[in-house]
């Protein structure tokens, strides 16, 4: 929304990495890794009927770490277009 005004309509983290790729952004792989890791917990929480996932510490902070770090990526983009 920053750079363009636009979004894709879309929950899936890689398909928006791809968006901000295609505007001509470097994504690194690893936001990749994450990304695709993320996703189907949130896929789960928003459209229930799957097999639900078992949380455990390690997990939720495994989570936790790698949303930080896409959101601390995208920040810095964002600033940076100003």
């Amino acid at each position: 929304m920053h750079f363009t005004g636009i979004h894709p309509f879309t929950h899936d983290l890689t398909e928006l990495l791809d968006f901000l790729k295609d505007m001509g952004l470097k994504v690194p792989k690893r936001l990749y890794m994450y990304a695709d890791a993320l996703t189907p917990h949130y896929t789960l929480a928003r459209y229930p009927g799957k097999k639900p996932l078992k949380y455990n510490r390690e997990l939720a902070k495994r989570c936790l770490k790698y949303a930080r770090e896409i959101i601390k990526w995208v920040k810095a983009k964002a600033s940076e277009k100003g």
